[in-house]
């Protein structure tokens, strides 16, 4: 709504019927979201495939992003070796 006396009007009769609160603050919802697709517009918004990509595709991409030798890999390494050590050495048995 542009005009704010209107707003106010509708929001007061909309906190005097019972009920009314949660049309209203549906209503402002969907009337502030605009158009359902405006963000399928947005320029620099990435196309979304047809398909799902392949099991392989997924993993080579995964790889590509987290690859094996990355520092953020070694020292997830390190720190199971030393929890795997730690481990072993207060073993009971």
């Amino acid at each position: 709504m542009g005009n704010p006396l209107v707003h106010a009007l509708v929001f007061v009769a909309a906190v005097l019927i019972p009920g009314g609160l949660l049309v209203y603050f549906a209503w402002r919802a969907l009337s502030l979201k605009g158009d359902p697709n405006h963000t399928a517009r947005k320029q620099g918004s990435e196309n979304i495939p047809d398909r799902p990509p392949t099991p392989a595709e997924a993993q080579s991409a995964f790889r590509d992003m987290f690859p094996t030798e990355s520092l953020r890999a070694q020292n997830r390494r390190l720190k199971l070796s030393r929890a795997r050590a730690l481990r072993r050495r207060n073993s009971k048995t």
